[in-house]
Protein backbone atom coordinates (compact mmCIF):
# COMPACT_ATOMS: atom_id res chain seq x y z
CA UNK A 1 0.00 0.00 0.00
CA UNK A 2 1.07 3.57 -0.75
CA UNK A 3 2.12 5.56 2.79
CA UNK A 4 -1.00 6.52 4.10
CA UNK A 5 -1.97 10.44 4.35
CA UNK A 6 -1.94 11.53 8.44
CA UNK A 7 -5.06 12.42 9.82
CA UNK A 8 -5.24 15.57 11.68
CA UNK A 9 -6.68 15.74 14.68
CA UNK A 10 -7.73 18.64 17.57
CA UNK A 11 -6.40 17.47 20.89
CA UNK A 12 -9.63 18.04 23.57
CA UNK A 13 -9.45 20.54 26.09
CA UNK A 14 -10.38 19.53 30.03
CA UNK A 15 -11.65 22.39 31.17
CA UNK A 16 -11.30 22.14 34.99
CA UNK A 17 -7.93 21.83 34.30
CA UNK A 18 -7.67 24.93 32.40
CA UNK A 19 -10.31 26.86 34.93
CA UNK A 20 -7.98 25.92 37.62
CA UNK A 21 -4.77 26.66 36.06
CA UNK A 22 -5.91 29.99 35.08
CA UNK A 23 -6.92 30.85 38.39
CA UNK A 24 -3.61 30.11 39.71
CA UNK A 25 -2.56 32.85 37.34
CA UNK A 26 -1.52 30.80 34.04
CA UNK A 27 -1.72 32.85 30.69
CA UNK A 28 -5.13 31.30 29.64
CA UNK A 29 -3.15 30.30 26.13
CA UNK A 30 -0.45 28.10 27.98
CA UNK A 31 -3.00 26.81 30.29
CA UNK A 32 -5.23 26.17 27.41
CA UNK A 33 -2.22 23.94 25.87
CA UNK A 34 -1.56 22.15 29.03
CA UNK A 35 -5.41 21.10 29.85
CA UNK A 36 -4.72 19.49 26.30
CA UNK A 37 -1.78 17.26 27.74
CA UNK A 38 -3.09 15.92 31.19
CA UNK A 39 -5.84 14.65 32.86
CA UNK A 40 -6.30 15.77 35.75
CA UNK A 41 -5.07 19.35 37.85
CA UNK A 42 -1.86 19.95 38.15
CA UNK A 43 -0.03 22.78 40.33
CA UNK A 44 2.06 25.41 39.00
CA UNK A 45 4.67 24.15 40.85
CA UNK A 46 4.82 20.66 38.85
CA UNK A 47 4.12 22.72 35.87
CA UNK A 48 7.16 25.02 36.17
CA UNK A 49 9.20 24.59 39.02
CA UNK A 50 9.02 21.07 39.74
CA UNK A 51 11.95 20.44 42.86
CA UNK A 52 13.85 16.65 42.68
CA UNK A 53 13.35 17.54 47.40
CA UNK A 54 9.96 16.95 46.77
CA UNK A 55 10.04 13.37 45.22
CA UNK A 56 8.93 10.60 46.77
CA UNK A 57 11.61 8.45 49.12
CA UNK A 58 12.67 5.41 47.45
CA UNK A 59 13.25 3.44 50.08
CA UNK A 60 9.81 2.04 49.59
CA UNK A 61 10.92 0.13 46.12
CA UNK A 62 10.83 -3.46 47.18
CA UNK A 63 14.70 -4.78 48.30
CA UNK A 64 15.73 -1.33 48.13
CA UNK A 65 16.86 -1.46 52.05
CA UNK A 66 18.61 -4.90 51.14
CA UNK A 67 20.35 -3.82 48.28
CA UNK A 68 21.66 -0.66 50.19
CA UNK A 69 22.82 -2.58 52.63
CA UNK A 70 24.80 -4.87 50.01
CA UNK A 71 26.39 -2.08 48.08
CA UNK A 72 27.78 -0.46 51.85
CA UNK A 73 29.37 -3.33 52.74
CA UNK A 74 30.94 -3.64 49.19
CA UNK A 75 32.02 -0.21 49.49
CA UNK A 76 33.14 -0.47 53.39
CA UNK A 77 35.04 -3.92 52.74
CA UNK A 78 36.69 -2.35 49.44
CA UNK A 79 35.07 -5.23 47.09
CA UNK A 80 35.86 -5.48 43.56
CA UNK A 81 32.63 -4.74 41.69
CA UNK A 82 31.05 -4.93 38.15
CA UNK A 83 28.67 -2.71 36.53
CA UNK A 84 26.73 -4.47 34.49
CA UNK A 85 24.88 -1.92 32.16
CA UNK A 86 23.03 -2.10 28.67
CA UNK A 87 24.16 -0.46 24.94
CA UNK A 88 21.85 2.41 25.01
CA UNK A 89 21.97 6.01 26.03
CA UNK A 90 19.69 4.96 29.32
CA UNK A 91 22.24 2.21 30.29
CA UNK A 92 25.49 4.42 29.17
CA UNK A 93 23.73 7.39 31.61
CA UNK A 94 23.24 4.71 34.41
CA UNK A 95 26.59 3.51 34.30
CA UNK A 96 27.87 7.33 34.53
CA UNK A 97 25.48 7.61 37.58
CA UNK A 98 26.89 4.63 39.53
CA UNK A 99 30.51 5.57 38.51
CA UNK A 100 30.57 8.90 39.71
CA UNK A 101 28.47 8.32 43.32
CA UNK A 102 30.46 5.50 43.84
CA UNK A 103 34.14 7.63 42.81
CA UNK A 104 33.62 11.38 43.26
CA UNK A 105 31.30 11.12 46.25
CA UNK A 106 32.07 8.01 48.20
CA UNK A 107 35.91 7.68 47.59
CA UNK A 108 35.63 4.34 46.35
CA UNK A 109 39.17 3.23 44.65
CA UNK A 110 38.44 2.97 40.72
CA UNK A 111 40.77 0.40 40.12
CA UNK A 112 37.96 -1.58 42.21
CA UNK A 113 35.25 -0.90 39.25
CA UNK A 114 34.92 -1.77 35.79
CA UNK A 115 31.87 -1.47 33.74
CA UNK A 116 30.27 -4.60 31.81
CA UNK A 117 28.47 -3.55 28.96
CA UNK A 118 27.04 -6.09 25.75
CA UNK A 119 27.80 -5.64 22.19
CA UNK A 120 24.32 -4.24 20.69
CA UNK A 121 24.63 -6.30 17.63
CA UNK A 122 26.32 -9.60 18.44
CA UNK A 123 25.12 -10.10 21.59
CA UNK A 124 21.98 -8.06 22.40
CA UNK A 125 20.22 -6.38 25.30
CA UNK A 126 20.40 -7.91 28.84
CA UNK A 127 23.21 -9.85 31.02
CA UNK A 128 23.92 -12.00 28.20
CA UNK A 129 26.22 -15.21 28.27
CA UNK A 130 29.02 -13.50 27.40
CA UNK A 131 28.28 -10.64 29.59
CA UNK A 132 28.20 -13.82 32.55
CA UNK A 133 31.51 -14.74 30.65
CA UNK A 134 33.17 -11.93 30.60
CA UNK A 135 32.13 -11.36 34.57
CA UNK A 136 33.03 -14.54 36.03
CA UNK A 137 36.70 -13.90 34.29
CA UNK A 138 36.77 -11.28 37.28
CA UNK A 139 37.62 -11.40 41.13
CA UNK A 140 34.98 -8.99 41.66
CA UNK A 141 32.31 -10.10 44.52
CA UNK A 142 29.38 -7.67 43.47
CA UNK A 143 27.45 -7.36 40.22
CA UNK A 144 25.56 -4.18 40.20
CA UNK A 145 22.80 -3.72 36.88
CA UNK A 146 21.84 -0.80 35.75
CA UNK A 147 19.06 -0.55 33.03
CA UNK A 148 18.57 -4.08 32.56
CA UNK A 149 18.71 -7.42 34.45
CA UNK A 150 15.10 -8.26 35.32
CA UNK A 151 14.49 -10.77 32.56
CA UNK A 152 17.80 -12.42 32.67
CA UNK A 153 17.51 -15.37 35.83
CA UNK A 154 19.07 -17.79 33.99
CA UNK A 155 22.15 -15.94 33.75
CA UNK A 156 22.19 -14.26 37.13
CA UNK A 157 21.88 -17.95 38.37
CA UNK A 158 25.19 -18.56 37.24
CA UNK A 159 26.90 -16.00 38.79
CA UNK A 160 25.21 -16.60 41.74
CA UNK A 161 26.38 -20.01 41.99
CA UNK A 162 30.10 -18.29 40.95
CA UNK A 163 29.88 -16.56 44.58
CA UNK A 164 29.07 -13.08 43.20
CA UNK A 165 26.21 -11.75 44.58
CA UNK A 166 24.14 -9.57 42.25
CA UNK A 167 21.93 -6.54 42.54
CA UNK A 168 19.51 -5.65 39.97
CA UNK A 169 18.63 -1.77 38.94
CA UNK A 170 16.46 -1.67 36.26
CA UNK A 171 12.86 0.05 34.97
CA UNK A 172 11.98 -2.52 32.78
CA UNK A 173 9.08 -4.43 33.02
CA UNK A 174 9.24 -8.07 35.41
CA UNK A 175 8.36 -10.98 33.51
CA UNK A 176 5.14 -12.71 34.84
CA UNK A 177 7.30 -15.18 36.68
CA UNK A 178 8.51 -12.47 38.49
CA UNK A 179 11.86 -10.71 39.80
CA UNK A 180 14.87 -13.13 39.21
CA UNK A 181 15.16 -15.71 41.88
CA UNK A 182 18.92 -15.77 42.48
CA UNK A 183 19.46 -12.32 42.28
CA UNK A 184 20.52 -10.70 46.06
CA UNK A 185 18.02 -7.69 45.35
CA UNK A 186 15.83 -6.43 42.36
CA UNK A 187 15.11 -2.81 42.66
CA UNK A 188 12.72 -1.95 40.22
CA UNK A 189 9.70 0.30 40.31
CA UNK A 190 7.81 -1.81 37.90
CA UNK A 191 7.52 -5.01 40.05
CA UNK A 192 4.04 -5.76 40.72
CA UNK A 193 4.76 -5.54 44.38
CA UNK A 194 6.26 -1.52 43.87
CA UNK A 195 3.58 1.14 44.80
CA UNK A 196 6.78 3.72 43.34
CA UNK A 197 6.90 5.78 39.89
CA UNK A 198 6.85 3.32 37.13
CA UNK A 199 7.63 5.60 34.35
CA UNK A 200 11.17 6.57 35.61
CA UNK A 201 14.32 5.11 33.76
CA UNK A 202 16.99 3.09 34.40
CA UNK A 203 19.51 5.72 35.05
CA UNK A 204 16.88 7.19 37.56
CA UNK A 205 16.36 3.83 39.51
CA UNK A 206 20.49 3.82 39.45
CA UNK A 207 20.48 7.18 40.89
CA UNK A 208 17.92 6.54 43.44
CA UNK A 209 19.64 3.40 44.57
CA UNK A 210 23.03 5.79 45.05
CA UNK A 211 21.17 8.09 47.44
CA UNK A 212 20.17 5.83 49.31
CA UNK A 213 23.76 4.26 49.57
CA UNK A 214 24.82 7.96 50.58
CA UNK A 215 22.12 8.20 52.82
CA UNK A 216 23.21 4.74 55.20
CA UNK A 217 26.99 5.66 54.64
CA UNK A 218 26.24 8.92 56.29
CA UNK A 219 24.44 7.00 59.08
CA UNK A 220 26.96 4.79 59.63
CA UNK A 221 29.74 7.87 60.05
CA UNK A 222 31.85 6.05 56.72
CA UNK A 223 32.99 9.67 55.78
CA UNK A 224 32.20 13.14 57.94
CA UNK A 225 30.86 14.52 55.00
CA UNK A 226 29.80 13.19 51.82
CA UNK A 227 28.50 15.51 49.03
CA UNK A 228 24.99 15.68 47.55
CA UNK A 229 24.42 13.46 44.58
CA UNK A 230 21.92 16.49 43.29
CA UNK A 231 24.97 16.96 40.71
CA UNK A 232 25.04 13.53 39.06
CA UNK A 233 20.94 14.59 38.00
CA UNK A 234 22.53 15.60 34.65
CA UNK A 235 23.02 12.08 33.60
CA UNK A 236 19.46 11.04 34.74
CA UNK A 237 18.10 13.94 32.56
CA UNK A 238 19.82 12.87 29.94
CA UNK A 239 18.65 9.44 30.53
CA UNK A 240 14.97 10.35 31.18
CA UNK A 241 14.71 12.56 27.92
CA UNK A 242 16.37 9.86 25.31
CA UNK A 243 14.67 6.69 27.09
CA UNK A 244 11.20 8.54 26.20
CA UNK A 245 10.01 8.27 29.63
CA UNK A 246 6.50 9.96 30.69
CA UNK A 247 7.19 13.57 31.13
CA UNK A 248 3.85 14.41 31.69
CA UNK A 249 3.23 16.26 35.33
CA UNK A 250 0.06 14.32 36.24
CA UNK A 251 1.96 11.20 35.36
CA UNK A 252 5.22 11.43 36.58
CA UNK A 253 6.78 14.35 38.84
CA UNK A 254 10.24 12.58 39.36
CA UNK A 255 10.76 12.95 35.52
CA UNK A 256 10.01 16.93 35.05
CA UNK A 257 12.23 17.25 38.25
CA UNK A 258 14.64 15.57 37.70
CA UNK A 259 14.75 16.86 33.68
CA UNK A 260 14.90 20.40 34.97
CA UNK A 261 17.36 20.23 37.67
CA UNK A 262 19.27 17.83 34.96
CA UNK A 263 18.79 20.91 32.09
CA UNK A 264 20.26 23.89 34.45
CA UNK A 265 23.09 21.45 35.73
CA UNK A 266 24.20 21.03 32.21
CA UNK A 267 23.53 24.39 31.30
CA UNK A 268 25.81 25.81 34.01
CA UNK A 269 28.70 23.25 32.38
CA UNK A 270 30.39 22.11 35.43
CA UNK A 271 31.43 19.03 33.07
CA UNK A 272 33.66 18.89 30.42
CA UNK A 273 31.37 17.07 28.15
CA UNK A 274 29.08 19.77 29.11
CA UNK A 275 31.48 22.20 28.01
CA UNK A 276 31.78 20.55 24.53
CA UNK A 277 28.45 20.09 23.88
CA UNK A 278 27.13 23.43 24.93
CA UNK A 279 29.89 24.83 22.18
CA UNK A 280 28.51 22.54 19.69
CA UNK A 281 24.93 23.91 20.44
CA UNK A 282 25.63 27.65 20.60
CA UNK A 283 22.64 27.78 22.83
CA UNK A 284 21.01 27.39 26.00
CA UNK A 285 20.42 23.52 25.90
CA UNK A 286 16.88 22.23 25.99
CA UNK A 287 15.03 19.06 25.79
CA UNK A 288 14.75 19.08 22.35
CA UNK A 289 18.42 19.63 22.02
CA UNK A 290 19.36 16.75 24.17
CA UNK A 291 16.63 14.24 21.88
CA UNK A 292 17.43 15.32 18.89
CA UNK A 293 21.45 16.65 19.04
CA UNK A 294 22.90 14.63 22.26
CA UNK A 295 21.35 11.39 22.65
CA UNK A 296 21.61 9.74 18.65
CA UNK A 297 25.50 11.46 18.57
CA UNK A 298 26.48 9.86 22.60
CA UNK A 299 24.61 6.58 21.43
CA UNK A 300 26.21 6.13 18.09
CA UNK A 301 28.94 3.97 19.32
CA UNK A 302 26.93 1.81 20.69
CA UNK A 303 24.88 1.38 17.80
CA UNK A 304 27.47 0.55 15.60
CA UNK A 305 30.15 -1.21 17.83
CA UNK A 306 31.45 -0.92 21.97
CA UNK A 307 29.26 2.01 23.71
CA UNK A 308 32.44 2.70 25.52
CA UNK A 309 33.50 5.87 24.17
CA UNK A 310 29.81 7.30 24.89
CA UNK A 311 30.71 6.68 28.55
CA UNK A 312 34.21 8.45 28.52
CA UNK A 313 32.78 11.17 27.03
CA UNK A 314 30.25 11.32 30.06
CA UNK A 315 32.62 11.17 32.98
CA UNK A 316 35.54 12.59 31.22
CA UNK A 317 36.88 15.67 33.52
CA UNK A 318 39.52 16.95 30.93
CA UNK A 319 37.96 19.15 28.22
CA UNK A 320 40.48 18.48 25.69
CA UNK A 321 39.55 14.43 26.01
CA UNK A 322 36.07 15.11 25.77
CA UNK A 323 36.79 17.55 22.31
CA UNK A 324 38.57 14.37 21.22
CA UNK A 325 35.73 11.72 22.26
CA UNK A 326 33.24 13.74 21.06
CA UNK A 327 34.57 13.96 17.63
CA UNK A 328 34.83 10.17 17.32
CA UNK A 329 31.19 10.01 18.24
CA UNK A 330 29.70 12.97 15.83
CA UNK A 331 31.89 10.63 12.92
CA UNK A 332 30.16 7.68 14.22
CA UNK A 333 27.23 9.16 14.23
CA UNK A 334 27.47 10.20 10.77
CA UNK A 335 28.20 6.68 9.88
CA UNK A 336 25.13 5.82 11.59
CA UNK A 337 22.89 8.12 9.84
CA UNK A 338 24.46 6.86 5.93
CA UNK A 339 23.33 3.02 7.45
CA UNK A 340 20.10 3.95 8.20
CA UNK A 341 19.24 6.07 5.31
CA UNK A 342 20.11 2.48 3.53
CA UNK A 343 18.29 0.40 6.05
CA UNK A 344 14.92 2.94 6.39
CA UNK A 345 14.69 2.59 2.51
CA UNK A 346 14.56 -1.32 2.39
CA UNK A 347 11.79 -1.24 5.56
CA UNK A 348 9.60 1.45 4.04
CA UNK A 349 9.32 -0.41 0.10
CA UNK A 350 8.79 -3.63 2.66
CA UNK A 351 6.31 -1.49 4.61
CA UNK A 352 3.82 -0.51 1.47
CA UNK A 353 3.29 -4.63 0.93
CA UNK A 354 1.87 -5.32 4.18
CA UNK A 355 -1.60 -5.04 5.10
CA UNK A 356 -3.10 -5.30 9.06
CA UNK A 357 -2.44 -3.79 12.45
CA UNK A 358 1.17 -4.62 12.29
CA UNK A 359 4.30 -4.42 10.33
CA UNK A 360 7.53 -6.73 10.65
CA UNK A 361 9.83 -6.48 8.23
CA UNK A 362 13.14 -8.66 7.80
CA UNK A 363 16.31 -6.87 6.53
CA UNK A 364 18.59 -9.77 5.34
CA UNK A 365 21.68 -7.44 4.55
CA UNK A 366 20.20 -4.94 7.10
CA UNK A 367 21.99 -3.16 10.19
CA UNK A 368 20.86 -4.34 13.73
CA UNK A 369 22.29 -0.61 15.33
CA UNK A 370 19.55 0.98 13.67
CA UNK A 371 16.35 -1.43 13.90
CA UNK A 372 15.13 1.02 16.77
CA UNK A 373 15.15 4.27 14.88
CA UNK A 374 14.06 2.62 11.92
CA UNK A 375 10.71 1.08 13.78
CA UNK A 376 10.69 4.66 15.09
CA UNK A 377 10.07 6.03 11.53
CA UNK A 378 7.76 3.19 10.25
CA UNK A 379 5.46 3.90 13.07
CA UNK A 380 5.39 7.71 12.18
CA UNK A 381 4.71 6.87 8.99
CA UNK A 382 2.23 4.16 9.07
CA UNK A 383 0.63 4.54 12.21
CA UNK A 384 0.90 1.34 13.83
CA UNK A 385 3.65 -0.67 15.71
CA UNK A 386 6.33 -1.65 14.03
CA UNK A 387 9.37 -4.00 14.69
CA UNK A 388 12.38 -4.00 12.41
CA UNK A 389 14.35 -7.68 11.85
CA UNK A 390 18.09 -7.92 11.06
CA UNK A 391 20.29 -11.22 11.30
CA UNK A 392 21.60 -11.31 14.79
CA UNK A 393 24.67 -9.03 14.56
CA UNK A 394 24.20 -7.68 11.33
CA UNK A 395 26.83 -4.87 10.16
CA UNK A 396 28.98 -5.73 13.70
CA UNK A 397 32.72 -4.70 12.92
CA UNK A 398 34.00 -7.85 14.11
CA UNK A 399 33.18 -10.02 11.34
CA UNK A 400 30.97 -12.49 13.37
CA UNK A 401 27.69 -11.02 11.88
CA UNK A 402 27.21 -14.54 10.45
CA UNK A 403 27.97 -16.91 12.91
CA UNK A 404 25.30 -16.13 15.30
CA UNK A 405 22.93 -18.92 16.32
CA UNK A 406 20.73 -20.39 19.04
CA UNK A 407 21.20 -23.84 20.76
CA UNK A 408 19.77 -25.50 17.98
CA UNK A 409 22.30 -23.96 15.33
CA UNK A 410 20.04 -22.24 13.67
CA UNK A 411 20.65 -18.64 12.46
CA UNK A 412 19.15 -16.38 14.85
CA UNK A 413 17.35 -12.98 14.12
CA UNK A 414 16.62 -10.01 16.63
CA UNK A 415 14.48 -7.15 16.63
CA UNK A 416 13.48 -3.64 17.43
CA UNK A 417 9.60 -2.93 18.39
CA UNK A 418 8.00 0.54 18.67
CA UNK A 419 4.73 0.58 19.66
CA UNK A 420 2.06 3.63 19.52
CA UNK A 421 -0.36 5.06 22.50
CA UNK A 422 -2.95 2.46 23.64
CA UNK A 423 -1.00 -0.34 22.78
CA UNK A 424 1.64 -2.13 24.85
CA UNK A 425 4.28 -3.55 22.34
CA UNK A 426 6.16 -6.04 25.52
CA UNK A 427 2.38 -7.70 26.13
CA UNK A 428 2.08 -8.26 22.93
CA UNK A 429 5.14 -10.03 23.20
CA UNK A 430 4.28 -11.44 26.43
CA UNK A 431 1.16 -12.87 24.10
CA UNK A 432 3.05 -14.40 21.42
CA UNK A 433 5.73 -16.00 24.25
CA UNK A 434 2.66 -17.60 26.14
CA UNK A 435 0.69 -19.23 22.84
CA UNK A 436 3.93 -20.06 20.58
CA UNK A 437 5.97 -21.71 23.25
CA UNK A 438 9.53 -21.48 21.98
CA UNK A 439 8.88 -19.30 19.08
CA UNK A 440 10.91 -16.37 21.05
CA UNK A 441 14.38 -17.12 22.05
CA UNK A 442 14.70 -13.91 24.19
CA UNK A 443 12.00 -10.65 24.66
CA UNK A 444 12.23 -7.65 26.62
CA UNK A 445 10.90 -4.38 26.92
CA UNK A 446 8.17 -2.32 28.01
CA UNK A 447 5.38 -0.29 26.93
CA UNK A 448 6.55 1.81 23.86
CA UNK A 449 9.72 -0.01 22.80
CA UNK A 450 11.04 -3.63 23.07
CA UNK A 451 13.46 -6.70 21.79
CA UNK A 452 12.99 -9.81 20.94
CA UNK A 453 15.25 -12.72 19.61
CA UNK A 454 13.80 -15.88 17.49
CA UNK A 455 15.05 -17.83 14.56
CA UNK A 456 15.32 -16.28 10.82
CA UNK A 457 13.23 -19.12 10.19
CA UNK A 458 10.87 -18.19 12.23
CA UNK A 459 9.82 -14.71 11.13
CA UNK A 460 6.98 -15.31 9.10
CA UNK A 461 5.65 -17.19 11.73
CA UNK A 462 6.08 -14.57 14.58
CA UNK A 463 4.58 -12.16 11.97
CA UNK A 464 1.17 -14.10 12.13
CA UNK A 465 1.62 -14.49 15.84
CA UNK A 466 2.40 -11.20 16.63
CA UNK A 467 -0.17 -9.42 14.32
CA UNK A 468 -2.71 -11.70 16.35
CA UNK A 469 -1.46 -9.91 19.87
CA UNK A 470 -2.13 -6.78 18.48
CA UNK A 471 -5.04 -6.88 17.01
CA UNK A 472 -6.20 -7.86 20.28
CA UNK A 473 -5.39 -4.73 21.77
CA UNK A 474 -6.04 -2.81 18.67
CA UNK A 475 -9.86 -4.02 18.73
CA UNK A 476 -12.54 -2.93 16.64
CA UNK A 477 -10.23 0.65 16.11
CA UNK A 478 -8.75 1.53 12.41
CA UNK A 479 -4.94 2.30 12.40
CA UNK A 480 -3.62 5.36 10.89
CA UNK A 481 -0.63 7.92 11.39
CA UNK A 482 -2.10 11.12 13.26
CA UNK A 483 -0.97 14.14 13.15
CA UNK A 484 -2.66 16.24 17.18
CA UNK A 485 -2.94 19.52 16.26
CA UNK A 486 -3.45 22.40 19.10
CA UNK A 487 -5.32 24.42 17.12
CA UNK A 488 -4.15 27.32 15.01
CA UNK A 489 -2.31 30.57 15.17
CA UNK A 490 -2.48 34.31 14.25
CA UNK A 491 0.31 35.07 12.24
CA UNK A 492 0.96 37.92 15.14
CA UNK A 493 1.72 34.94 17.76
CA UNK A 494 4.36 33.36 15.24
CA UNK A 495 7.38 34.90 16.98
CA UNK A 496 10.23 34.25 18.91
CA UNK A 497 8.71 35.72 22.27
CA UNK A 498 6.16 32.49 21.73
CA UNK A 499 8.76 30.02 21.41
CA UNK A 500 10.12 31.15 24.63
CA UNK A 501 6.96 31.62 26.45
CA UNK A 502 6.47 27.83 25.86
CA UNK A 503 9.94 27.10 27.02
CA UNK A 504 8.71 27.94 30.46
CA UNK A 505 6.84 24.49 30.12
CA UNK A 506 10.28 22.68 29.43
CA UNK A 507 10.68 19.59 29.62
CA UNK A 508 8.33 18.66 26.62
CA UNK A 509 8.44 15.16 25.16
CA UNK A 510 7.04 12.07 26.38
CA UNK A 511 2.90 12.42 27.20
CA UNK A 512 3.60 16.06 27.13
CA UNK A 513 4.39 16.48 23.37
CA UNK A 514 5.73 20.17 22.08
CA UNK A 515 2.76 22.05 20.66
CA UNK A 516 1.70 21.61 17.19
CA UNK A 517 -0.14 24.00 15.61
CA UNK A 518 -2.29 24.37 12.18
CA UNK A 519 -2.50 27.22 9.81
CA UNK A 520 -2.67 28.21 5.63
CA UNK A 521 0.41 28.97 4.13
CA UNK A 522 1.60 29.83 0.84
CA UNK A 523 4.53 27.84 -0.59
CA UNK A 524 7.05 30.16 -1.61
CA UNK A 525 10.12 28.12 -2.38
CA UNK A 526 10.40 24.23 -1.71
CA UNK A 527 13.64 22.27 -2.46
CA UNK A 528 15.42 19.07 -0.35
CA UNK A 529 18.05 19.34 1.62
CA UNK A 530 20.49 17.38 3.99
CA UNK A 531 20.54 13.30 2.24
CA UNK A 532 17.53 14.26 0.08
CA UNK A 533 14.28 13.38 2.21
CA UNK A 534 14.25 16.72 4.12
CA UNK A 535 12.45 19.88 2.57
CA UNK A 536 13.13 23.25 3.28
CA UNK A 537 10.78 26.13 2.44
CA UNK A 538 9.65 29.40 2.32
CA UNK A 539 6.20 30.54 3.47
CA UNK A 540 3.93 32.96 3.37
CA UNK A 541 0.70 34.34 5.72
CA UNK A 542 -0.65 37.51 6.13
CA UNK A 543 2.41 39.21 3.95
CA UNK A 544 4.90 37.38 6.49
CA UNK A 545 7.38 34.97 5.08
CA UNK A 546 8.86 32.40 7.13
CA UNK A 547 11.52 30.03 7.12
CA UNK A 548 10.79 26.14 7.87
CA UNK A 549 12.43 22.84 7.88
CA UNK A 550 10.22 19.58 6.82
CA UNK A 551 12.43 16.79 8.26
CA UNK A 552 11.69 13.04 6.05
CA UNK A 553 9.10 14.75 4.02
CA UNK A 554 9.61 12.80 1.13
CA UNK A 555 11.02 9.35 0.00
CA UNK A 556 14.78 9.99 -1.23
CA UNK A 557 15.04 8.78 -4.37
CA UNK A 558 11.44 10.36 -5.59
CA UNK A 559 10.52 13.27 -7.69
CA UNK A 560 7.37 13.86 -6.47
CA UNK A 561 7.14 17.02 -4.09
CA UNK A 562 4.37 16.68 -1.59
CA UNK A 563 3.95 20.60 -1.84
CA UNK A 564 4.22 22.99 -4.85
CA UNK A 565 5.69 26.78 -5.46
CA UNK A 566 2.59 28.72 -6.01
CA UNK A 567 0.12 26.60 -3.88
CA UNK A 568 -1.77 27.08 -0.79
CA UNK A 569 -1.80 24.39 1.81
CA UNK A 570 -2.81 24.00 5.32
CA UNK A 571 0.10 22.75 7.33
CA UNK A 572 0.68 21.23 10.48
CA UNK A 573 3.65 22.75 12.02
CA UNK A 574 5.55 23.58 15.35
CA UNK A 575 7.60 26.62 16.56
CA UNK A 576 11.07 26.59 17.16
CA UNK A 577 13.91 28.82 16.72
CA UNK A 578 17.17 28.23 14.69
CA UNK A 579 20.50 29.71 15.90
CA UNK A 580 23.57 29.95 13.34
CA UNK A 581 26.63 31.95 14.09
CA UNK A 582 25.11 33.29 17.17
CA UNK A 583 21.69 34.96 15.03
CA UNK A 584 18.64 33.55 16.77
CA UNK A 585 15.70 33.27 14.20
CA UNK A 586 12.36 31.93 13.92
CA UNK A 587 11.79 28.53 11.86
CA UNK A 588 9.04 26.24 11.38
CA UNK A 589 8.64 22.73 11.72
CA UNK A 590 6.41 21.07 9.36
CA UNK A 591 4.93 17.85 10.52
CA UNK A 592 2.44 17.41 7.76
CA UNK A 593 -0.21 18.99 5.23
CA UNK A 594 -3.65 18.63 5.95
CA UNK A 595 -6.03 17.67 3.93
Amino acid sequence: MVRPVPEVRARQRIDCVFEDLVREGVEPWLADLVAKRVEQSVSVEALFQPSVAKIDDPICIPDMDKAVDRIVKAIEGGERCILAVDHDLDGISAASVLWSALVDHFGVDPNNLSVVTSHRLTEGYGITEPVVERILETDATLVISADKGSSDQERIRKIAEAGKDVVVTDHHAVPVEGPPASAFAVVNPARLDSKYDRFVCGAAVAFLTMAKVRTRLLEKNYRPEIPSLVDVIDYVAVATISDCVALRPDKSYINRAMVKRGLALINSEKRACWKVFRQEIGTEVCSEHIAFNLAPTVAAAGRLDWADVGFHFLVEKDISAARKQWKILKEENSLRKDIERGVRRRAFAAAREIEGNSIVVFIDDGHSGVHGITASKVVEAYGKPAAIFSPKGAGARNGDQNKVTGKNGRALASGSFRGIDGIHVREALQHVADNHKGLLVGFGGHAGAAGATLSIDDIAQFSVAYEDAISLQVGARSLKPILWVDGELDAVHLTLETVDKLMTLDPWGKDFPYPSFQGKFSVLDVKKVGDGSHLQLKLRMDNIVYKAIWFFAVDEDSIEMPVKVGAANTFVYMLSDNVFRGNRTLQLKVLGVAE
